[in-house]
């Protein structure tokens, strides 16, 4: 081990596996180059059934920071995660998907920049389709910030799971995850009302899209009606869950409980007024990714009535 490599804390990278052979060499092999180099590589598979196996096995003769653990059973994307978590051994936790590319730098300037008292960071993502790295495109240029406020999360939230990293210690509060909701949803939640989660506004990970991907949204139906009605149920769901775990009540979380009892009214199709002056009314927190703007008000108040409709961004 090098004078570097002992003076830097033990980051461990969570990387989950399911039938990702087409592209999981490319993304262990930006996982093992990083520039941070005291890494152990937790890899759990969810019974696979095609070649990813024989890669990481293949990735972990090369290199003896992986180490590979296989579900007898497939357990689902939640509990693997959780499963994958648990296992690490490292102060500090990165999050992997299968199929993403990381910049060579991604751990090394999230640790240098890691904001002080923090259990949770996120950096930027960008994407890129297939093997098109080459057409690649870089995350949404809007306000990324320090997240201060649980608004933030449930309203156009910039956190993505493989993107982020977190102290190992912010399990304790956030385990077991339940199993009906997205995990980084559930941990950025848990972080936010217990402290301020960092921002890195960097591109550090670029995300593939194919068809393979396993979609974790709603956004797919293809009718509008019925695709918002389930976001609605959904978002109720997520937030009263969330709300009804949390020991002690805040102005924030009687504030979303106030925005789930005025969806729970909603059809889509009738203009609600008090889900208006409840969007306009938390307006800077609902519309916090915006840049401000000399018009932000007419901006402000175009969406909060729109919302009056679907009570959704």
């Amino acid at each position: 081990m090098t004078k570097a490599e002992t003076i830097q804390p033990l980051v461990s990278i969570a990387l989950c596996t399911y039938n990702g052979a087409s592209f999981i060499k490319q993304q262990l092999d930006s996982i093992t180059n990083q520039s941070y180099t005291n890494l152990e590589i937790i890899i759990c598979d969810d019974a696979s059934s095609d070649k990813t196996i024989k890669i990481i096995e293949d990735c972990r003769a090369n290199d003896p920071r992986i180490k590979f653990f296989r579900n007898d059973r497939n357990i689902g994307y939640n509990k693997n995660f959780e499963k994958a978590f648990t296992l690490c051994t490292g102060e500090y936790i990165a999050i992997s998907d299968q199929d993403d590319v990381w910049e060579k730098n991604k751990i090394e300037l999230i640790m240098e920049n890691w904001p002080s008292g923090s259990l949770f960071v996120y950096s930027l993502s960008g994407n890129f389709m297939n093997d098109d790295f080459t057409g690649r495109t870089e995350a949404p240029r809007v306000r990324y910030t320090a997240i201060d406020d649980l608004h933030k999360l449930v309203f156009n939230s910039p956190v993505h799971g493989h993107a982020c990293m977190f102290k190992k210690e912010l399990l304790q509060l956030c385990t077991p995850f339940p199993p009906d909701i997205y995990y980084d949803w559930w941990m950025s939640m848990q972080a936010a009302a217990t402290g301020i989660i960092g921002c890195i506004p960097f591109t550090l990970t670029w995300h593939r899209n194919h068809s393979q991907n396993s979609s974790r949204t709603l956004t797919t139906i293809k009718d509008r009606e019925e695709r918002d009605k389930q976001l609605r149920n959904q978002m109720i769901h997520f937030i009263e869950t969330f709300c009804h775990c949390i020991p002690i009540a805040s102005k924030q979380t009687d504030s979303l409980l106030t925005y789930t009892r005025i969806l729970k009214k909603m059809d889509g199709r009738k203009f609600h007024p008090e889900m208006f002056f409840y969007v306009f009314k938390n307006r800077k927190l609902i519309f916090h990714y915006k840049k401000n703007k000399a018009f932000a008000f007419l901006s402000h108040l175009k969406h909060a009535w729109r919302m009056g409709y679907r009570g959704l961004l």
